[in-house]
């Protein structure tokens, strides 16, 4: 899911960019980011989920950054504690006529998606014959996963997803659900083989007992 994360103080450096998340619970969030400002203890203010600048220039909620992981690659993993309010709780309360349909939102099962970071190199193409965009994933998760790509197609594109991890190949066909202008898009499996979900599950569960993306 985008986000837009700011400081919340000015004794921090000023942080203000739009990251996609690759965890997200009612009590917090998770996503990587280039920048070496975020710090534990650090404030920041959240606009969940971000669309465009000026959609959201409402109200933010505001979080602490809990850890701080280190990858090999450069980029930092930030876990964010959310600071519930009286006022935030009410405005996520979920009236009782519509909890049935909120279960059912196909988008916020797959925002909700546990994912770990993972790299590898990755291929994607608009079915039946569309161009071949040479890509690779930052992130995984049983339901979908993050390409990153200077030129992400528009939310709602079927597409079909190859990637390569030590020469063992996962082919699914998925639908882009959103799509961030020169960073990425994150996309939503719709058809695995038997074979191919054994493939992720392997995968998962290995950069898991590794810690590694």
């Amino acid at each position: 899911m985008p986000i837009r994360v700011r400081s919340a103080d000015f004794a921090d450096d000023q942080v203000d960019e739009v990251r996609a998340t690759t965890n997200l619970s009612r009590g917090g969030l998770y996503f990587s980011s280039q920048r070496s400002s975020y710090h534990c203890g650090m404030k920041v203010l959240l606009t969940i989920p971000f669309r465009d600048f000026v959609a959201d220039a409402g109200p933010e909620e505001r979080g602490e950054v809990v850890r701080v992981d280190h990858f090999k690659d450069g980029r930092a993993g930030v876990a964010v504690r959310l600071l519930k309010s009286a006022e935030s709780s009410a405005v996520h309360k979920v009236h009782p006529s519509r909890a049935e349909g909120t279960k059912k939102s196909p988008i916020a099962e797959h925002r909700l998606a546990p994912r770990l970071p993972f790299l590898t190199e990755a291929e994607v193409m608009q079915p039946p014959a569309g161009a071949r965009l040479k890509t690779r994933l930052s992130d995984l998760s049983p339901s979908g996963c993050y390409v990153d790509t200077l030129h992400p197609l528009p939310a709602g594109t079927r597409i079909r997803l190859t990637a390569v991890r030590n020469k063992v190949i996962l082919e699914a066909l998925a639908t882009v659900i959103y799509s961030e202008p020169r960073l990425g898009m994150g996309v939503s499996f719709t058809e695995l083989s038997p074979e191919q979900k054994s493939i992720l599950e392997n995968w998962l569960a290995d950069v898991a007992a590794n810690e590694r993306p």
